[in-house]
C-alpha cells in the first residue's frame, strides 16, 4: 500500500539510485578474481573412514582434494608406473616400472602390512610385472636397455636373481610396446586396440583381464587370442580381480565428481563399493589396486592404504 502512495519524485529519484548501485556491483565484478567457491585449505594426513579417508602422497604438492582430482582428470591415463601385489593383509611386493632406456626400476617388500618396507635388488632396467609366491620367492618380468622381454627370478626375497629365463610362460605388458600383451606361448596380442594397456590381472595361463587407457575391461581365456569386453568404467586408473571370487573385477577411479580422491568399484555394479578422500598424484600411473581375501591394498605414489572389510573402509600404513 505504501508504494502506491508514492510521489513521481520519490519514484524518479529511488530510480536513479538504484542505476548508480548497478553500476557499482558490475565494475566491482568485472574486478573480481573468479576464485569464489575455490576450496584452497591444505589436506591433512590423518586417516579416517572410507569417506573420510587421507593419505598424502609424498610426491604431489600439497592442494586441496578437489583441485587434485580435477587435475588428475585433465592428464591423460598412462600405464601403470608403480605396481603392487599384496599375498595377504600383511605380504606384498611393491614396484616402481622404470623406462629401458632411463632404467629406475625398484622392488620393496613388507611382511608388516605396510608398516615398513625392505629394499629388494631390481635385476632389471625395467619391471613391468611382479609374480610372488610368497615374501620370499618371486618372478618378474621386464627388460634391459635393448627392451626385449626377461624373466628373473629370487628365492631370497630379491637379495639375488637367477640368470635370464625363458618369458614364454609368463604374462606380462610388453616393454616395447604399451599396446601389446605377451601371453603364454611367446604370442603378443594388442587386447585394447589403438588404445594402450593401462593393467593386466592374470587368472591363468589362459585367462587374464586388461584395463585399456579408454576405460574398457578386456577378457580372454585363450590365451591372448581373442579378447572379449567384459565392461567399461571411466576414469579407471587401475584394476585387480577378486581371489576369492575371480570372476569380480574392481577398478579404481579417478575424476569422479560425488569423490574427491580415488573411486572404488565394481565392474558389473554401478554403485561404488568406497572412496577414498586423498590426494590424487598428478602425474599418471601412481594409482595401483590389489585385492586379497576380505580386502585389498592400494598404491598412491609412495604411499600405501590398505582395507580389511571388503573394501568398505580403507586406513593408511
Amino acid at each position: 500500500m505504501g508504494l502506491l502512495n508514492l510521489s513521481p519524485r520519490v519514484g524518479t529519484a529511488g530510480l536513479v539510485g538504484l542505476v548508480a548501485l548497478n553500476v557499482v556491483v558490475v565494475a566491482m565484478a568485472l574486478r573480481s578474481t573468479h576464485t569464489i567457491g575455490t576450496d584452497t585449505s591444505p589436506v591433512g594426513s590423518k586417516s579416517t573412514s572410507s569417506v573420510g579417508a587421507t593419505e598424502t602422497p609424498s610426491s604431489p604438492s600439497p592442494a586441496s582434494p578437489a583441485t587434485a582430482t580435477a587435475t588428475a582428470t585433465r592428464a591423460p591415463a598412462a600405464p601403470l608406473l608403480t605396481q603392487l601385489v599384496a599375498i595377504d593383509n600383511q605380504r606384498a611386493w611393491r614396484v616402481s616400472v622404470g623406462s629401458c632406456t632411463a632404467g629406475g626400476a625398484a622392488l620393496a617388500t613388507t611382511t608388516d602390512g605396510g608398516k615398513t618396507w625392505v629394499d629388494a635388488k631390481a635385476p632389471l632396467r625395467t619391471i613391468v610385472r611382479v609374480r610372488p609366491n610368497d615374501g620370499r620367492s618371486a618372478f618378474v618380468v621386464g627388460a634391459g636397455s635393448g627392451c626385449a622381454a626377461e624373466l628373473k627370478s629370487t628365492t631370497d626375497g630379491g637379495d639375488s636373481w637367477g640368470s635370464t629365463s625363458i618369458v614364454g610362460s609368463a604374462w606380462f605388458r610388453d616393454p616395447k610396446n604399451p599396446r601389446a600383451v605377451g601371453s603364454p606361448g611367446s604370442s603378443t596380442s594388442r587386447p585394447c586396440g589403438v588404445s594402450a594397456v593401462l593393467d593386466l590381472a592374470v587368472l591363468s595361463a589362459d585367462a587374464a583381464r586388461v584395463l585399456c587407457a579408454d576405460g574398457r575391461v578386456r577378457s580372454t581365456t585363450s590365451a591372448g587370442s581373442s579378447w572379449a569386453d567384459s565392461g567399461e568404467v571411466t576414469g579407471a586408473v587401475a584394476l585387480s580381480v577378486s581371489s576369492a571370487d575371480p570372476a569380480q573385477t574392481y577398478v579404481a577411479r579417478v575424476g569422479v565428481p560425488d569423490c574427491p580422491g580415488i573411486q572404488i568399484q565394481r565392474v558389473d555394479q554401478s554403485v561404488a563399493t568406497s572412496c577414498i578422500h586423498t590426494v590424487v598424484p598428478t602425474d599418471p600411473g601412481q594409482i595401483a589396486l590389489s585385492l586379497v581375501k576380505g580386502g585389498g591394498w592400494l598404491a598412491i605414489g609412495h604411499s600405501t592404504m590398505r582395507s580389511t572389510d571388503e573394501l568398505v573402509s580403507w586406513s593408511a600404513s
